[in-house]
């Protein structure tokens, strides 16, 4: 992340908001549920103010620059976090295998292959023999990303919210870029960006945070959602909004590629942090209720863009699950059987998709034999791992069934 000074707009901390709008009560809980000591935890375990155990005993992580054997470790720590809470966390390598994206993926209910990314980088500066705690940049983003796979966990959504943590973003927005660039090669549905970074020092403590976006995209509705929500939810921030918002961190990679995303940082503009890229980025200088604030502002941002299912979502009767599906055996090693309770609803189209969302067979289209409505689907040649069987007819009826595929 490097200084750029954008004119900026500031927004009320409270918004004026019609008689129609409401809490979304699975928000409500998960911000209820949303803890600030669990990020101070996570903090502390990633910048070395506790050691942590990757399966070779402790070990304290010292520094999370690409060259320190930290940034490594940190990898398999954040992964290790995410198999807790029941992710099958993946890592997506590039550079030549030196840089490591890790990945966790929740796959949306009604729409899985239009995805949310909740995100922000890992890695760390300064280079060198010294230290690189990065608690504020960008340990803070990284723990707030954590904390939303934990509550996320037991939320479902229409859409897919993928939970990423970038590597060397502090060599030039690296890890994003292949990342997005991947993306739209293989023309991947992005519904929005949510990028955290440095969310957490506030030395004069006027409170004021920042959420930078540009006409890309939709990235201007994914702004007007969190100023939606910040009122919404009574958290209070006290906003200003950069547009055209700046390009230094990984929110511009998307942008690059015609993505929806925006930025949410501390007031980086007016108020830097004078222990950014320094060995002294250190918890002990963060300002805990702002980041809490500023961490949960994010966090029901993405919520909300992932659209929650649960009591009061107002989703059309048309598109909840409904359709009676069934996946037999699961585990599976190579055939499937796939049964849809009402055949007459159809026809039919069923897929199998990845935990991105991405369908990578089309296991039936068409009718179903009546009173037997049951197709046997042959999955050799698919790599193992978790898989969604996802049923659709043409009224728009949609019903999901998770799969593993195990030899």
């Amino acid at each position: 992340m490097k200084p750029l000074r954008i004119p900026a707009v500031l927004i009320p901390a409270v918004l004026l908001l019609g008689p129609a709008r409401a809490q979304h009560p699975a928000v409500a809980d998960m911000l209820n549920a949303a803890r600030l000591d669990s990020m101070v935890r996570y903090l502390e375990e990633i910048t070395g103010e506790v050691p942590v155990d990757v399966g070779n005993g402790p070990v304290t992580i010292v520094s999370r620059h690409k060259t320190a054997a930290g940034n490594a470790i940190a990898a398999d720590h954040l992964q290790q976090r995410l198999a807790a809470w029941g992710y099958a966390p993946t890592v997506q390598t590039f550079g030549g295998g030196t840089g490591e994206n890790v990945l966790a993926v929740k796959t949306g209910l009604v729409h899985p292959g239009r995805k949310v990314i909740l995100c922000a980088h890992y890695d760390a500066m300064p280079g060198g023999p010294v230290a690189a705690p990065a608690a504020d940049d960008d340990g803070s983003g990284t723990a707030a990303v954590l904390e939303a796979a934990r509550v996320f966990a037991s939320m479902d959504f229409e859409r897919t919210v993928v939970f990423a943590f970038w590597d060397e973003e502090e060599q030039g927005l690296v890890g994003s870029e292949h990342f997005a660039g991947v993306a739209a090669a293989n023309d991947d549905s992005i519904a929005a960006v949510v990028n955290m970074d440095a969310i957490a020092y506030d030395g004069n403590g006027d409170g004021l945070m920042r959420i930078h976006a540009r006409a890309v995209a939709n990235s201007l509705a994914i702004k007007d959602t969190a100023l939606l929500v910040n009122g919404l939810y009574g958290l209070g921030a006290n906003i200003a909004v950069n547009t055209p918002g700046a390009l230094y961190s990984d929110h511009a990679s998307f942008w690059a590629e015609d993505f929806g995303a925006i930025l949410v940082i501390e007031d980086f503009d007016n108020d830097p942090n004078p222990q950014y890229h320094t060995p002294n980025d250190r918890l002990q200088f963060l300002d805990l209720p702002y980041y809490e604030q500023l961490a949960k502002l994010s966090l029901a941002t993405a919520a909300h863009m992932a659209i929650p299912l649960g009591s009061g979502t107002g989703v059309a009767a048309a598109t909840v699950p409904r359709a009676g599906l069934r996946v037999w055996p699961v585990p599976c090693d190579g055939t499937v059987n796939v049964h849809v309770g009402d055949a007459s609803s159809g026809p039919w189209r069923i897929e199998l998709l990845d935990p991105t969302g991405r369908t990578v067979r089309e296991l039936h289209r068409g009718p179903l034999p009546t009173g037997h409505p049951r197709v046997q689907a042959d999955l050799h040649g698919l790599p193992d791992g978790h898989y969604l069987v996802r049923a659709t007819n043409n009224k728009g009826e949609v019903s999901t069934s998770p799969l593993v595929l195990l030899r």
